[in-house]
């Protein structure tokens, strides 16, 4: 099984979508291992995104607007678990650019900002929800969310359905 890292930003617990979400990945036949309510402290949201991830590929700019962001509420920080749990998850998320991710997606669906909007004002985007990127990014992201108690080892009643173990 895979893992994965998914948060839900702080504009997606105000806007109260945060049932609406959980359930995307759950109706997928994804399972829910970790789940917690947590006020990011700007420390955490600095490893979070990285210098060497964010401002190298993008500006230091973009990088103090994430952390501005990921850090002025309440995240609600989950571990999804499954069979090709990364890419399942980023598709159901949609693109990173609202704009860009079609119906049927949580960003398509519910996300309403767009780069060219947020750059003018200096913010970063509203995109409701953070993913991992990738394996890398996922084994990385986790431990600073997660500890290894936190996450807990169970079987979804339908896992027969969805997985071949």
């Amino acid at each position: 099984m895979e893992r994965t890292l998914c948060l839900i930003k702080p504009d997606g617990v105000r806007r109260s979508l945060v049932g609406e979400i959980l359930s995307r990945f759950e109706r997928k036949g994804l399972k829910i291992a970790a789940l917690k309510l947590v006020q990011p402290s700007r420390e955490l949201a600095e490893r979070h995104y990285t210098y060497e991830d964010i401002a190298v590929r993008h500006g230091e700019a973009v990088r103090e607007a994430l952390i501005r962001f990921l850090t002025s509420g309440p995240v609600v920080a989950f571990v999804v678990e499954g069979v090709a749990a990364i890419e399942n998850v980023r598709t159901l998320c949609g693109a990173t650019e609202p704009l860009k991710s079609p119906p049927g997606t949580i960003r398509g669906d519910f996300a309403h900002h767009t780069f060219a909007l947020t750059s003018k004002a200096g913010e970063a985007v509203r995109n409701l929800i953070h993913a991992s990127a990738n394996a890398e990014d996922a084994a990385r992201e986790l431990p600073l969310w997660f500890t290894s108690g936190e996450i807990c080892e169970f079987r979804r009643s339908d896992q027969n359905e969805h997985f071949l173990d």
